[in-house]
């Protein structure tokens, strides 16, 4: 009986250490992700130094500078957007609303990183759908914007 289920409970146990693995670094790639995306929409400059990205990315998530693994990080910067918000401001002398039209300028933002590695397991050979290498790949996105309405107020 203990022959049948050794090698039963070893897939499982396998199958559960690279599976983990995987979505534990997914994860990290989304914490990364929104790192990237919060360094650049605070220092738009840094959106330039790849060195500056990563930085941020293994700071927010340490492990996706582990042994074997690919870090890779993309980033996005958009054209400058206007647009045009009713603002309404309460006067308490004419006892009414008064409406004012606030004009903002942002550009969107989007940063992905994608982090790949190698399985830890023979099973990974498996879950790789036999393509060759037993590797896998994860990515994930942030979106945000760089507010430049007082950087654009005088142009």
């Amino acid at each position: 009986m203990a022959v049948v289920a050794m090698p039963i409970l070893l897939t499982f146990l396998f199958a559960a250490i690279d599976l983990g693995r995987v979505v534990f670094l997914g994860s990290e790639a989304g914490t990364a992700a929104h790192a990237v995306c919060r360094r650049v929409t605070t220092r738009p400059a840094s959106a330039s130094s790849p060195d500056e990205l990563r930085e941020a990315a293994v700071e927010a998530a340490p492990s996706l500078a582990g042994e074997g693994l690919d870090l890779s990080i993309d980033v996005d910067v958009g054209d400058v957007e206007e647009c045009a918000l009713a603002y309404r401001l309460y006067d308490d002398e004419a006892g009414s609303f008064l409406s004012r039209t606030v004009r903002t300028r942002t550009r969107p933002v989007e940063a992905t990183v994608a982090v790949s590695g190698r399985y830890l397991t023979p099973l990974g050979a498996l879950l790789s759908k036999g393509a060759g290498e037993a590797a896998f790949r994860c990515s994930a996105q942030a979106r945000g914007s760089i507010d430049e309405t007082a950087e654009g107020a005088g142009a």
